[in-house]
């Protein structure tokens, strides 16, 4: 007979992630949704290191896990340079009252990223033809650095010639064979404040200096058309003409945001979300969406497409009148049957961020991550 303290006593071993090989804790990671990538980016170190490298998004590439991410930049006056923040956006968040539209506490939220947040994705670039460019540095990471990888495979960067002043969170537009970079570095930097990258010849040259009121606003955005690069700063917009060499002050040339959905143009004009009818070449407003308007205080109202939805981002001031906070509203667009108009279904609508009133909203983009 056995007795009781001769009986083997089995012992419970607790598996972690730190136990298991590296590749798998790789590829499993790169299945979760990358909304979750900011806060998983704190649970540990070997987490966050992997979040942070490129392998992860190589990986995703691999297993076809790559998702469209919503990224806002942000000026607080808190923090000496931009930040950049993330919607992130509960699973099968809808609105289901089939009455009027109330407001709703969704729980998507704007997360803030970590400063080393995937600095492939976040620093600066431009596509020009197959290539795209990554230029200078992000956060506090000040770099003059040119990177390049073609056909989407970030994975494969190649170096390309620096340029002649370290930068952060610089803005940069192109058009073949040129890339223009400015900003990004000391407001006192008159010499290479701006700079244009010749892809054929592979060298850097200086742009004409713009003069102190441009070089010391914070550069919001830029687009190229033709010969021009529209720059658009904190207060005013300027030109600046590449073949006349010249810089002047011009009329709003960002007043409104435009997207493109399934091959539609919207943009977003004087309080109201329009739609270009291609037909007729007209402007149409997009029909259910006025409710929006008791939410808005403002005109500024950016749009984007993200996954084939409409997303518009804006602010207003909270109750207090202290604080300003930042609204999203998700919306479904449909073509109306046996008519030519859009209507637009709200899926959802909310705040996602409180903000300081001295804030500057600077720009929005969807990345492919």
């Amino acid at each position: 007979m056995i007795s009781q303290e001769e009986v083997p006593q089995s012992t419970n071993h607790s598996l972690s992630f730190s136990s298991l090989p590296h590749e798998i804790v790789v590829s499993c990671l790169a299945r979760v949704s990358g909304s979750y990538y900011p806060k998983l980016c704190l649970v540990s170190k070997q987490f966050r290191s992997i979040i942070l490298s490129n392998e992860i998004y190589k990986a995703r590439s691999h297993l076809g896990t790559k998702e469209n991410r919503l990224f806002v930049w942000l000026k607080l006056p808190t923090r000496s340079y931009p930040s950049w923040f993330a919607l992130w956006i509960k699973p099968n968040e809808t609105l289901t009252n089939d009455g009027p539209i109330k407001k709703q506490s969704t729980g998507n939220l704007l997360v803030p990223l970590p400063c080393s947040y995937n600095y492939q994705v976040l620093v600066p670039s431009v596509i020009v033809g197959s290539e795209t460019y990554i230029v200078g540095g992000y956060d506090d990471a000040l770099s003059s650095s040119v990177w390049f990888y073609k056909n989407g495979k970030i994975h494969t960067l190649s170096k390309a010639p620096s340029m002649s002043v370290a930068r952060i969170d610089a803005v940069v537009v192109g058009q073949y064979p040129n890339i223009y970079v400015m900003g990004g570095c000391d407001s006192d930097e008159s010499m290479n404040w701006g700079e244009v990258f010749n892809i054929k010849t592979q060298t850097w040259e200086p742009l004409p200096d713009p003069g102190p009121e441009v070089r010391g606003q914070l550069v919001r955005k830029m687009k190229m058309q033709k010969k021009n690069v529209y720059v658009s700063s904190e207060k005013k917009d300027y030109i600046y003409d590449t073949e006349e060499r010249t810089w002047k002050v011009t009329e709003a040339v960002f007043n409104f945001s435009w997207c493109v959905i399934e091959k539609v143009r919207y943009i977003y004009y004087n309080k109201n979300c329009w739609w270009l009818d291609t037909k007729s070449k007209d402007w149409r407003k997009i029909k259910g969406l006025d409710f929006l308007n008791k939410f808005r205080e403002t005109d500024r109202v950016e749009i984007v497409n993200l996954d084939g939805k409409l997303v518009m981002i804006w602010d207003r001031f909270t109750l207090s009148k202290r604080n300003k906070k930042i609204w999203c509203a998700m919306i479904a667009l449909e073509k109306c049957q046996g008519c030519e108009g859009i209507w637009g279904k709200i899926e959802w609508i909310g705040d996602v961020l409180m903000v300081p009133l001295s804030y500057s909203f600077l720009d929005c983009m969807v990345i492919s991550i």
